[in-house]
């Protein structure tokens, strides 16, 4: 229609340190999809991703500080970025641990409550990044833009 007008996606989301604050994210991921074209597949990763990171923050970061979430296309326009920044204590979650030392499970019977949440990330992300911040965190994810 003549004169109307859609609204870009904003760049950042800024969340509280709460569980509930979770439930922003998905519809900015949806006007995300849009604005880029993202097929439902990737739209599904970033999902995924980004709700494992958040509520990870939250339940661990020991913080009610406020969290950023960041998008923008990469350098070279191939990956879309998501940069999640937060002020709890330093932990990175890239770094190798005891629980990923051991075999990914082949069945749901030796599947272990805690630790999936990493393997779901570097399943499902085009590229994972942390960086230790004076007083914070910042992990960077990245997923394959559509060519």
């Amino acid at each position: 229609m003549p004169g109307e007008h859609t609204v870009k996606p904003q760049p950042r989301l800024t969340l509280q340190g709460q569980l509930g604050e979770l439930a922003r994210v998905w519809p900015w991921i949806e006007a995300l999809a849009s604005e880029y074209s993202i097929p439902a597949g990737t739209q599904f990763a970033i999902q995924l991703c980004l709700e494992e990171a958040l509520s990870n923050i939250v339940r661990h970061g020991q913080s009610d500080q406020p969290i950023t979430v960041d998008c923008a296309r990469s350098a070279a326009n191939r990956e879309l970025m998501f940069t999640l920044e937060d002020h709890g204590p330093a932990f990175d979650p890239l770094a190798p641990s005891e629980f990923e030392k051991t075999p990914a499970p082949t069945s749901i019977d030796q599947l272990q409550v805690g630790g999936q949440g990493i393997r779901l990330m570097r399943r499902f992300a085009g590229s994972l990044a942390y960086q230790r911040l004076p007083g914070g965190n910042r992990l960077t994810i990245g997923f394959a833009l559509p060519r």
